[in-house]
């Protein structure tokens, strides 16, 4: 019975929380938008949704877009944790509740989720066409305000055709649509200036299946790493590091593929100083993503910081010749 009443109180904070102030009551399904014609802030918002759950005691916030009428793709480390997820747009009062998944890629972080409501989908681009200098909106809710962001292309990396941009994103925008100048989505927001390439996106749509519940779907071993990867980041953001490395260890004994695993374990180690065990998380990240400047930064920052400056100097060059904007005078 307390469980039960807990789960209702859970349920109903977060309805609160995305209706804004709106009651329980709403949470029924709005009648289809029109189709979406053109690029506007205005418009998308009929296709852009906020996402929220709870991350252990706090509040998970991120984006996702209709891909179907009634199902919305968003970023696996969204949804992972346990419990209850809704998703709501801007422009309308209802909030909806995700039924479960038709859908899911562990590897570029995708799920495709069916909600209780519908919406506008928006179309879908080819990612192998763009180019780097192209003009781009990301569209989201970062810290959970709606916003449109401009910026460019990079470049797209080699090694798994994501795409990174000039785009100012921060927390909230993960799961939200990257769209060129005719309004297609090109990619999905996955991490600071990436974003996931939208054929990985049409070819999991091509494999939906049968609704999986949610409750179920978290059980999953994958999906627990993607959970404990974002209380392990959590944590990291509290400097709660000694605790966060524990659920970033958990998350990669359940899925030693889990990139930025190590990649946030590496953070965490240097913190503490531990900067031969960073080095070590640094190197196995960058042999599964050899594209990313930040990683051979910090991995230098790592290596001067025990006196292997000839080894830091390598990673320093190796970040700028990646990104030209990245780090000091190191």
């Amino acid at each position: 019975m307390k469980q039960n009443s807990k789960s209702l109180l859970v349920l109903l904070a977060l309805s609160f929380l995305l209706s804004g102030a709106r009651t329980p009551q709403q949470l029924v399904s709005p009648k289809p938008e029109a189709p979406i014609v053109s690029v506007t802030s205005e418009k998308l918002k009929g296709s852009v949704v906020r996402i929220v759950g709870l991350l252990g005691t706090k509040v998970q916030s991120g984006s996702g877009f209709f891909v179907a009428q009634n199902e919305i793709v968003t970023n696996i480390h969204v949804v992972a944790h346990r419990g209850p997820i809704f998703a709501k747009l801007v422009n309308k009062e209802t909030v909806w509740a995700v039924e479960g998944v038709t859908a899911y890629d562990v590897k570029n972080d995708l799920v495709v989720l069916k909600i209780t409501g519908e919406g506008t989908p928006l179309p879908l681009g080819d990612s192998d066409a763009v180019r780097r200098g192209e003009t781009i909106s990301v569209v989201g809710f970062p810290r959970g305000r709606y916003k449109v962001v401009t910026g460019t292309v990079l470049n797209t990396r080699n090694s798994d055709r994501r795409i990174r941009t000039t785009a100012d994103t921060v927390t909230g925008n993960s799961g939200g649509p990257l769209l060129n100048s005719k309004g297609q989505v090109i990619g999905i927001h996955v991490a600071r200036d990436e974003a996931i390439p939208s054929n990985a996106l049409k070819a999991l749509l091509s494999q939906s299946t049968q609704v999986e519940p949610i409750e179920q779907w978290h059980k999953r071993k994958l999906i627990r790493a993607y959970a404990y990867f974002m209380l392990g980041k959590t944590k990291f953001a509290a400097k709660d590091y000694d605790n966060g490395m524990i659920d970033l260890d958990k998350a990669i004994q359940m899925n030693p593929e889990l990139i930025y695993a190590y990649y946030g374990r590496g953070l965490a180690k240097s913190e503490l100083g531990d900067y031969n065990g960073a080095i070590a998380d640094y190197d196995r990240y960058i042999e599964l993503n050899s594209g990313d400047a930040e990683a051979y930064y910090r991995r230098g920052q790592a290596k001067k910081a025990l006196g292997q400056h000839d080894a830091a100097r390598a990673d320093f060059q190796k970040a700028k010749e990646l990104d030209p904007n990245i780090g000091g005078n190191d």
